[in-house]
């Protein structure tokens, strides 16, 4: 039986996930223009997460990527349906204990 070294050797700090970038920006914009959504940090994070899992990943390596404008625009626009979406859901449905 042959034994593999699975241990990573490499700086993967610098892969940098843009997409989440991208959602933080977004997402503190609009809680600094809108007060109807939960400000707490259990319906922020929800929101995140949400968003994260309903918008195409992108990875980036460095910043000379000539396809990032396109990628950048269509991943924003894919950011607020999916902010419209999970703010609906999580209004609905909030995880936060009111006090």
């Amino acid at each position: 039986m042959v034994k593999r070294n699975t241990k990573i050797n490499y700086n993967l700090d610098l892969i940098k996930n843009r997409s989440l970038e991208l959602v933080i920006s977004r997402i503190e914009k609009l809680l600094n223009e809108r007060d109807d959504f939960c400000h707490c940090e259990v319906c922020v994070i929800d929101l995140i997460a949400y968003v994260l899992n309903n918008i195409t990943p992108l990875y980036t390596t460095s910043l000379l990527d000539p396809f990032e404008n396109k990628k950048i625009e269509t991943i924003n626009e894919e950011i607020e349906r999916a902010i419209k979406e999970g703010i609906k859901r999580i209004k609905e449905h909030p995880h936060h204990i009111d006090e």
